[in-house]
């Protein structure tokens, strides 16, 4: 025997160590591999089909996009999670999340209004009560999140933020963002089939009659023309936000894979809450 080894204390080196060695390394170069092909399913859309929505929704679409058509990810201070101020007010547009919104806060046991309040269309309502000098939110009733306000032709929105603000100064605010061209295909499509049907009522057409602040009539006649629209609206609510600090402003991309998962953080409910509502049977869309 090598009087080295019994120096060192060593075990003799025999077939069945250098196999078991063996055995050892191969698991760990398995393991591995393992780790590294499950990292390139979690980030390749062929591998997984959810990442699909994060790379092209999220990350493409958002290259070279202008400020205004893609969302501020870090308006709101983690230590503000689960303790913004009701209500919860969307400023964003139709077709763009309300009805999942909708459906995000009552599945959190909040009540919340989606273009009726009540009995009554918002937008008719809202109307009704700025005219007569009394609040346009309270005036509609008691909800914790009015996630769409307009009718598609009224835009409270944009015609009473300064009201909105005067009743509710510590509100919490939503603006959500998609692809403008899935925007203005939803819009040209809604309700379904009236594209066919009755083009008069689709909704496109009623915004372009409507002659809403800056979208006057006549305007609106290709996507370019809503998306300048929807930009300057978008930073119209940002400069608000500035000048009027006490308000949170949430911007949540709904095409986003991992919406649910931030909706979930800001207002304490569950990432499950969120799912695809009202959808058009024609379109793949969220609306």
């Amino acid at each position: 025997m090598d009087s080295r080894r019994l120096c060192n204390n060593q075990a003799p080196v025999t077939k069945s160590t250098m196999f078991n060695r063996s055995i050892t390394v191969s698991f760990v170069a398995a393991a591995s591999f393992l780790t590294v092909v499950k990292l390139l399913q979690l980030q390749h859309p062929m591998l997984n089909p959810g990442a699909v929505h994060t790379t092209h929704a999220a990350i493409t679409r958002h290259h070279d996009l202008p400020d205004c058509l893609r969302p501020n990810n870090d308006t709101i201070p983690r230590y503000r999670y689960g303790l913004l101020p009701k209500p919860f007010i969307n400023l964003g547009m139709p077709k763009m999340g309300s009805s999942s919104l909708q459906t995000f806060f009552a599945c959190g046991d909040y009540k919340s209004s989606h273009y009726e309040c009540g009995k009554d269309l918002c937008a008719d309502c809202m109307k009704r009560a700025v005219a007569n000098s009394n609040g346009p939110l309270s005036s509609c009733g008691e909800f914790d999140a009015f996630v769409q306000m307009d009718d598609g032709s009224f835009f409270p929105q944009i015609e009473y933020l300064n009201e909105i603000h005067e009743e509710s100064p510590n509100a919490t605010f939503l603006l959500t963002f998609r692809g403008m061209d899935g925007w203005y295909r939803s819009i040209s499509h809604w309700p379904p089939n009236a594209d066919k049907t009755n083009p008069p009522l689709v909704m496109s057409n009623r915004m372009k009659r409507a002659n809403i602040t800056g979208l006057p009539s006549g305007v609106g006649n290709n996507v370019h023309e809503f998306s300048e629209w929807f930009c300057n609206h978008v930073n119209n609510v940002r400069d608000y936000v500035k000048r009027h600090p006490s308000h949170a402003l949430i911007e949540i991309d709904i095409e986003d894979y991992n919406v649910g998962k931030r909706l979930g953080e800001f207002f304490g409910i569950r990432d499950t809450c969120w799912g695809h509502a009202n959808k058009n049977p024609g379109l793949a869309e969220r609306n």
